[in-house]
């Protein structure tokens, strides 16, 4: 039994270096710029009070609960900010928050200001939202709390931030590591409920849909196996990720297949965003991980130490 506690406490506890946690901020700061500097010329239509959907209706459908554009915009109405003003600024302190992020400057506030911002976006535009953004929203909150400031800041450069190995940057990588197996676990058992991902007419569907079709790929239901196959596949990647990326042998198969998973989702349907940030999450979560159970880490006068990540192998 004190054998199964010291494990588990050294799962859960090991110090480990905040290297993934600081991709993950840095990575995802850059592709949330990305995709607003896409947005910035259409956010009037998305986003605005006279877009394609009033402020009015989407308030009524975000909830009294979560507050968006509209309650800013009646809170400062009176000061005589215009909607579109309104807007705006919030927009650009969400790209203000990013920055912070990404150059890891007062980390904690700006993560704060980051997610706070981008919540007020998504409740003005749930009608239009997908994957990406529900994925971004949540690392988000995740950053707010993880000490992901420890590399690669100016945070550590000023000395700020501790930058050694942290039980805190194990605990926030426990957390990717279990979240994504959910995900995935989630995701692959949904689809497995339905005819369609054991026929292939999944993936026909996805292929041919005007708003995802990147390639003419009507020249496969001449070959209706091979889409049967590839749904079999990626039932396969999803339902078996929550047990086979803990395996040490099989972590680092399963995680590669999982990214050639993405990309093909980004090359054949053009959700690059979305790929993009799934890859991210990943990388942070298991990459750094597997490369310290494979780097046994050296102590100067005393016996070479276990790897930060052997609780991980020997559950």
């Amino acid at each position: 039994m004190n054998r199964v506690q010291t494990q588990v406490r050294r799962f859960w506890l090991e110090p480990v270096a905040p290297d993934g946690l600081a991709f993950l901020r840095i990575a995802v700061a850059a592709l949330s710029l990305l995709q607003l500097s896409i947005l910035w010329p259409h956010l009037p239509e998305l986003y605005g009070n006279f877009g394609l959907v009033q402020w009015v209706i989407t308030d009524i459908g975000a909830g009294d609960w979560a507050p968006g554009l509209g309650r800013v915009g009646r809170l400062l109405a009176p000061l005589g900010v215009s909607t579109m003003a309104t807007m705006y600024a919030v927009f650009v302190l969400y790209a203000v928050g990013l920055v912070g992020l990404l150059l890891g400057y007062r980390t904690r506030f700006f993560a704060v200001l980051t997610w706070f911002t981008h919540g007020l976006t998504s409740a003005n535009a749930y009608l239009s939202l997908y994957g990406v953004d529900t994925i971004l929203h949540v690392l988000f909150f995740y950053l707010v709390f993880m000490p992901s400031a420890g590399r690669w800041s100016l945070d550590a450069r000023a000395g700020r931030v501790f930058t050694g190995p942290t039980s805190g940057a194990r605990v926030a990588l426990r957390t990717l590591q279990f979240h994504l197996c959910f995900i995935y676990l989630d995701t692959g058992l949904s689809k497995a409920q339905g005819p369609q991902w054991w026929n292939g007419e999944a993936l026909w569907r996805a292929l041919m849909q005007p708003q995802f079709r990147a390639f003419d790929f009507s020249w496969l239901a001449s070959y209706p196996l091979l889409a049967q196959l590839a749904c079999w596949g990626t039932l396969l990647i999803e339902v078996g990720y929550a047990g086979m990326i803990w395996v040490p042998r099989l972590r680092r198969h399963w995680l590669v297949a999982t990214l050639l998973l993405h990309t093909g989702i980004a090359v054949c349907l053009r959700l690059w965003l979305f790929s993009l940030t799934m890859m991210v999450f990943n990388l942070a979560a298991f990459a750094w991980t597997w490369r310290a159970s494979e780097a046994p880490v050296k102590v100067e006068d005393g016996p070479r130490e276990e790897a930060p990540d052997a609780a991980l192998q020997a559950v």
